[in-house]
């Protein structure tokens, strides 16, 4: 007899940053005639980045290659020439790795990385999140656990550094925690890590015999005057490291999906040996990550004009995220970070401010029916009411904070937006709506 087909687990998996575009789309269908302002998800293209030339020569030199190999397979793990430039690029910026080229594992964008690094642990064996974190981590190590994530608060009122309090009382209260979780610059906070709170995270970790996966993706998205400090300088010889690095961030190639993952320090443990041999024979399932990124890796980081290039990328970010900081800022009832790393931003509501009967006109009357009706739960958060009153209200796409696993009522916003108009009426806008919402 036929078992029953839903996964009784699937509930873990949430990810309202590509939620709520099925709202979104609800909402077009209702009204076509609505505009809206997408800033739910860091999509470089989508905000008119333009890819830089040398890239676009890279790919075109390789798709013309004699013998097309490009189109075909690549080394289940990753090309090994690629990942041994991986270990040479790695002892350049970390003079303490030790990276084993073959504890280098390529995926298809850092989503894969994320799911196979969860996948590969043994039951009970629980990676503590941050919170807010990226969906995704959470959902994952959730998923495969079976269980509420085990979260540590980042600290708004310290630039959402981590509270290294609440992280020790977590991994005391949780003795099937074998493994903290950071992510670096962090999305979706915008912080950027110093290195007394890195060298602090270390030192719980050889405490409590503990491993750290250390989320880097946005590592060279730093600006404002924050400098970031590589983990593994900080952990080699203490602690075993899990660092995930990709390509698709640091250069407006999101589609690209080329992600890796580093295995630091090997040696230090023969149970995080195990474990990342049990990865590497998990990537062979996979077959291949997608060859093209690979191929390329080499000639576009070390290509002359790539420093130049992330260079104006991060003079550009820092100039859109402190416009948006300053300008969310002045509404009353918000308490606002500015973005010092990557290109996001999680303004927070304070405490108390928001209730469940706040609203904002909606002139179309199917459209206001629509949005009435998806709010109308008592347990909907009341950060998420807000972002579909506003969605409904502007056309402004904007992810609640609790769609991150946050303990505080806010939103998550892009940075991204390149046209200083779109974005001086964008933010005004919301800005507005705000004090609207809130007098409401």
């Amino acid at each position: 007899m036929r078992q029953p087909l839903n996964n009784p687990e699937v509930h873990f998996l949430k990810y309202q940053i590509r939620e709520i575009v099925d709202v979104v789309q609800k909402l077009k269908e209702i009204d076509p005639a609505k505009f809206f302002v997408m800033e739910n998800i860091g999509d470089p293209i989508a905000k008119s980045w333009t890819v830089p030339p040398f890239l676009k020569e890279a790919i075109v030199q390789e798709i013309q290659r004699p013998g097309d190999k490009v189109f075909g397979y690549s080394h289940s793990r990753g090309l090994p020439d690629v990942r041994k430039w991986v270990v040479d690029h790695a002892k350049k910026m970390c003079p303490s790795s030790n990276l084993d080229y073959e504890y280098v594992l390529f995926t298809s964008g850092l989503g894969s990385a994320i799911a196979l690094v969860y996948e590969m642990l043994p039951q009970g064996f629980r990676v503590v999140q941050p919170a807010p974190s990226y969906p995704t981590h959470s959902s994952m190590e959730s998923f495969f656990q079976k269980q509420d994530p085990i979260s540590y608060h980042l600290d708004p009122r310290n630039g959402w550094q981590p509270d290294m309090a609440h992280l020790e009382q977590q991994i005391v209260a949780h003795p099937d925690v074998g493994a903290i979780l950071l992510i670096n610059p962090n999305n979706p906070t915008g912080a950027v890590y110093e290195k007394e709170t890195l060298e602090q995270i270390v030192l719980l970790a050889q405490k409590y015999n503990l491993f750290i996966i250390s989320d880097e993706v946005y590592f060279r998205m730093v600006y404002n005057g924050k400098h970031h400090t590589h983990i593994v300088d900080i952990a080699a010889g203490r602690v075993p490291l899990v660092v995930l690095r990709g390509l698709s961030k640091d250069l407006p190639w999101p589609g690209g999906r080329c992600g890796w993952i580093e295995f630091h320090d090997i040696d230090l443990d023969s149970e995080y040996r195990a474990y990342a041999d049990a990865l590497r024979q998990r990537i062979l399932m996979e077959v291949c990550s997608t060859s093209l990124p690979q191929f390329i890796v080499r000639a576009v980081y070390d290509h002359p004009e790539f420093s130049a290039w992330i260079a104006g990328y991060n003079q550009e970010l820092e100039k859109n995220g402190n416009f948006i900081a300053e300008t969310l800022s002045r509404v009353p009832g918000m308490r606002v970070n500015r973005t010092d790393g990557a290109f996001y931003m999680m303004p927070l509501f304070e405490e108390g401010v928001l209730n469940n009967r706040q609203t904002l006109p909606i002139e179309n009357d199917a459209v206001r029916t629509f949005i009435e009706s998806a709010v109308n739960r008592s347990d909907f958060p009341l950060d998420q009411r807000f972002t579909y009153y506003l969605l409904g209200a502007t056309g402004i796409c904007v992810v609640p904070a609790t769609g991150f696993y946050s303990p505080h009522y806010g939103f998550r916003l892009t940075t991204l937006e390149r046209d200083d108009a779109k974005r001086k009426d964008t933010y005004e806008r919301l800005a507005g709506a705000i004090t609207q919402y809130l007098s409401s």
